[in-house]
């Protein structure tokens, strides 16, 4: 008996590699879709790098619950935290953890 397996009937043509990842593409044009959309939008997101927001926060200086002024530096700074962002420590108070007792 022949031990040898038969050859493929037909040969494929070699699939092109994505010119972006050097990945074997699935797309007919030879260009991943997602990569097409990278190199498309290149230009546009250098502009957004280049010109990054100032991402300082500014809040009112209107009294309100949530919100304490920090005695150094005058900022609103939120009840919860402990340190305002020039150093400056709160003083936190603790309560009695103890419920039900009648001291």
């Amino acid at each position: 008996m022949n031990q040898k397996k038969p050859g493929p009937m037909y040969t494929t043509p070699p699939r092109k590699v994505c010119p972006v990842c050097g990945q074997v593409s699935y797309s007919i044009a030879g260009v991943h879709p997602q990569c097409a959309e990278a190199q498309a939008d290149e230009k546009r997101m250098k502009k957004l790098k280049a010109k990054k927001p100032d991402k300082t926060v500014t809040l009112d200086a209107t009294p309100s619950a949530w919100r304490k002024p920090c005695p150094k530096c005058g900022t609103q700074v939120h009840v919860r935290k402990a340190q305002c962002d020039c150093g400056h420590k709160f003083v936190v108070q603790r309560t009695k953890s103890g419920v039900g007792d009648d001291d």
